[in-house]
């Protein structure tokens, strides 16, 4: 995320504060709702604000706050509560909620608003601790994220694939500012971060340390992808992160936004509509935006997508096609 990027998150956010504002004064018919979203640190967190801030102002009678979470398991299990009205999450979590698979002892009544932008599989470690692979880290410290995370799925489903478990190094369930000071100290010789392009937390990392993405074969991705279909392979492009001078090849899968499957259809609708026609500015947060556009958004695959969404996307896209 650059310089630019981070003052328009927190302009979207101080926008989310005004909002919230207006929805604890309450108003006549208004809804409070609440996206779940992430850590401070990670994507979710200013993306979920700066759809909070679109919301509450162009969606009739919502009010929409963002709330900070541990990540996709965490926001799937308040969805499917109805703790949380909106929720972030990982592919490969949503997969594993709809089958009741997993951390999910029960199927989720769960549906997709739209698929959003890749979630990149950030290996990190210090040249110093002398990690080129994979398999480098056996017998080492490494965080896997904190629990209740997508991020935490997310490496499990790497590593396991890889034939790399518990007792192959000493598992550490650190959240990213965690991780990061690990890393900077000498505490931790690496760690998964799931996120987009640009995450702040590895930026960070890059900037202060000799930071190296540690790069997978071709060979490791398609055994990734045998094992998890939902993943694919990603080529990061050299520049984005300090010292990250060459493209690196790493895993790769999509972010969603999901609801309970029994939301409004009107609403889900309003909500999907309003995403996409403002999704601008939401670019305006973080370059990552520019994935979500209505093809992007609608081919969520296998995944169930809300009624309501589905209109809108049929609206926008249907007429094109003929």
């Amino acid at each position: 995320m650059t310089s630019r990027e981070r003052r328009a998150a927190r302009a979207a956010l101080a926008g989310v504060v005004v909002a919230l504002g207006a929805a604890a004064c309450g108003g006549e018919g208004q809804q409070t709702l609440s996206v779940a979203t992430g850590n401070t640190n990670g994507l979710y967190y200013p993306l979920g604000g700066g759809l909070a801030s679109i919301w509450s102002r162009h969606v009739d009678g919502v009010n929409m706050k963002a709330e900070t979470t541990a990540g996709s398991v965490t926001n799937l299990i308040q969805v499917a509560k109805g703790e949380s009205e909106v929720g972030f999450t990982q592919a490969d979590a949503l997969a594993a909620a709809l089958a009741g698979s997993g951390r999910f002892p029960e199927p989720m009544p769960l549906a997709s608003l739209g698929k959003l932008y890749p979630n990149v599989v950030h290996l990190v470690t210090i040249r110093s601790t002398g990690i080129e692979s994979v398999q480098d880290l056996r017998g080492r410290r490494v965080s896997v994220g904190p629990p209740g995370s997508g991020n935490a799925v997310t490496a499990w489903n790497v590593l396991e694939a890889m034939g790399i478990g518990e007792s192959d190094f000493t598992v550490r369930q650190l959240n990213y500012a965690q991780m990061s000071n690990g890393l900077k100290d000498g505490t931790l010789d690496a760690g998964f971060i799931a996120g987009g392009v640009g995450m702040p937390a590895v930026v960070e990392i890059g900037v202060s340390r000799d930071m190296v993405l540690v790069p997978f074969s071709e060979d490791e991705i398609a055994t990734i992808v045998r094992a998890e279909p939902a993943y694919s392979g990603f080529v990061m492009p050299p520049g984005v992160y300090r010292g990250v001078d060459e493209p690196v090849l790493t895993p790769t899968l999509w972010n969603l936004l999901v609801v309970l499957d029994t939301m409004d259809d009107g609403l889900a609708y309003d909500l999907t509509r309003t995403m996409l026609e403002r999704r601008e500015d939401l670019a305006n947060i973080s370059s990552v935006a520019s994935f979500i556009t209505p093809p992007s958004a609608r081919d969520v695959g296998d995944f169930p997508l809300h009624p309501g969404a589905r209109r809108y996307f049929d609206e926008v896209l249907e007429p094109a096609a003929r």
